[in-house]
């Protein structure tokens, strides 16, 4: 089975991402990491800014698919996949061609998305409100090649509401999704 996850900013994908790669088998992938690696190849500091240039100029050049076709090249045969950092419709898309291939939204209430991003106080985070809500919108275009969050989470076979900062809840919560999923997209 491969697992996409998506979603709004601060809304848990990592810590999804986690917990289903730690105990459950599965390999992780991040399309943001696939940037990363090319701009430390090139000498680029990967904030948040440069890895949002970045990636819109590689889709520009390559194709919108691009980072979805680089970490598909790595999947092995028989082993599970949980992709993170999908950002682009073209890349859903590139994924949704493969055989047990699931995109999960991941979403949470705005307020408590900015107050997560407040605690975790990672450098270049909005302090303000307004600015992660200007955030947001910059990162939901809905043409060309830079980030399209929103388009993405509307083409999610499935919203996954983590609205809890109870992390055993949240554990729980997502050992049924993934029983439920196993019996459906699983061979």
């Amino acid at each position: 089975m491969i697992i996409g996850l998506t979603g709004s900013y601060c809304s848990g994908k990592d810590t999804v991402a986690d917990y289903i790669v730690k105990n459950n088998g599965f390999t992780h992938f991040s399309l943001s990491d696939e940037i990363r690696l090319l701009m430390k190849e090139q000498g680029i500091e990967p904030t948040r800014e440069n890895l949002i240039k970045f990636g819109t100029q590689l889709r520009q050049d390559n194709g919108n698919g691009v980072l979805a076709k680089s970490v598909i090249k790595k999947f092995e045969d028989g082993k599970d996949y949980c992709i993170t950092s999908i950002r682009h419709s073209e890349e859903v898309k590139t994924f949704k061609a493969i055989k047990n291939f699931v995109l999960i939204n991941v979403d949470a209430p705005q307020k408590i998305r900015f107050d997560r991003m407040q605690q975790r106080k990672r450098p270049g985070d909005p302090q303000t409100l307004e600015k992660f809500i200007e955030l947001e919108q910059k990162e939901s275009q809905s043409s060309g090649s830079g980030q399209q969050v929103a388009l993405c989470c509307k083409m999610a076979d499935l919203v996954f509401v983590n609205d809890t900062n109870d992390i055993n809840l949240l554990y729980g919560k997502i050992d049924n999704l993934l029983k439920d999923l196993k019996s459906k997209y699983h061979e």
